[in-house]
């Protein structure tokens, strides 16, 4: 049996500690929270911060394998891991680059990777772009935050930034592939993701994407190109932009799991979880293709929830055939936080668009996500 360690406890953490039971794994899992969604169902669950390098090394004590669920740990804790003879993946130095936002544009733009024009800024540089523009914090943004659109110089917050130009988006795009330690890559097929238009948030995703299908192969092979550059093992979810001209933008990429990707447990051969450990683990990578049309709709929390949240839309939801309801066991919510998702199968898109809107209506009369 092989130990295994998680360093973050999320609902990706969670996902994966599920998946990684059918291989028999022994998983150790990090995370600041007490009540984290994998504090109950690890192996072994040790309370510290993700972000602190001495605390990480500790943890990794006696392990064979480390492996993250959020990009915002210690790179210096994953590097003295590896130090000790554990196998690491993502390396550090991946994740080093993508966690700072405008060292992750500039390394696509050198490696010839399609991508808005950008300027990394700080206060007080003349600003070399158009306005409205795209401004990202370099660090920590996810989820809607740390991001916003700026329509004049007085919008901008005054911090070390990513500026983009604003383009023309048709279609927001994830696509997922995975790289395993021989090398190999195989990714799954197009997401489409429909924001929430206030959060910016997903609010539901659909696979695969409505895309020209000379379109989906182009997407596909920018995503395996950018992994194989990249050299990483395990996945990587690139998300991108399908222009109104029809043309591909990489935005951003995660080394890990990805919320896009949950709908694969249920629409392909192989889910995004089972893939990842399949490929730090060294085993053939899965078949990723779709069996299914398949959608998700995330459940986003209301504010001032606190104790175990009640969803009382289950019994209606989960009359609708195809529909299964997958919760992360979080505590305490607020405005948009992720308490769950719910999947969706159909026979057609047409169905499978109908079955999105009816489970979105629910959800908004039952818990107020508007």
């Amino acid at each position: 049996m092989q130990k295994v360690g998680i360093v973050g406890g999320g609902q990706l953490g969670r996902m994966l500690i599920q998946a990684g039971l059918d291989l028999d794994l022994r998983l150790r899992v990090l995370d600041s929270a007490p009540d984290s969604p994998c504090s109950g169902i690890a192996h072994e669950f040790v309370l510290g911060s993700v972000r602190e390098a001495d605390t990480i090394e500790r943890f990794t004590e006696g392990l064979d394998l480390l492996t993250i669920e959020l990009e915002a740990v210690s790179v210096e804790g994953l590097r003295r891991a590896q130090a000790k003879g554990i196998t690491v993946h993502p390396e550090p130095a991946i994740v080093e680059l993508i966690q700072d936002k405008g060292k992750q544009r500039a390394w696509y733009a050198a490696k010839g990777f399609p991508g808005p024009k950008f300027q990394i800024w700080s206060p007080g540089d003349p600003i070399t772009l158009s306005f409205p523009l795209i401004q990202k914090s370099l660090k920590g943004g996810y989820d809607g935050k740390g991001v916003q659109v700026a329509s004049s110089f007085g919008d901008l917050w005054q911090i070390p930034s990513l500026l983009e130009e604003k383009v023309s988006i048709q279609k927001e795009i994830s696509i997922i592939a995975a790289r395993s330690r021989s090398g190999a890559i195989c990714t799954f097929p197009p997401v489409e993701s429909v924001f929430h238009p206030h959060a910016h948030i997903v609010e539901y995703l659909r696979i695969p994407a409505d895309l020209p299908p000379e379109a989906a192969i182009e997407g596909r092979q920018i995503v395996t190109e950018l992994a194989e550059s990249l050299g990483i093992v395990g996945l990587l979810a690139v998300e991108l932009f399908y222009t109104v001209e029809g043309h591909w933008l990489v935005n951003e990429a995660a080394p890990r799991p990805h919320n896009t990707g949950h709908v694969t447990v249920k629409a392909c051969w192989t889910s995004q979880f089972e893939q990842h450990w399949r490929a730090i683990l060294g085993l053939p990578l899965g078949d990723t293709r779709l069996h299914t049309y398949g959608g998700l709709v995330n459940i986003l929390g209301p504010a001032g929830l606190h104790g175990t949240p009640l969803f009382p839309f289950l019994p209606t939801i989960l009359s609708i055939p195809g529909v299964s309801v997958h919760l992360y066991g979080k505590k305490r919510s607020s405005p948009f936080r992720k308490l769950g998702h719910i999947l969706v199968l159909a026979e057609t898109p047409e169905l499978l668009s109908e079955k999105i809107h009816r489970i979105q209506s629910c959800l908004r009369v039952e818990i107020g996500t508007e």
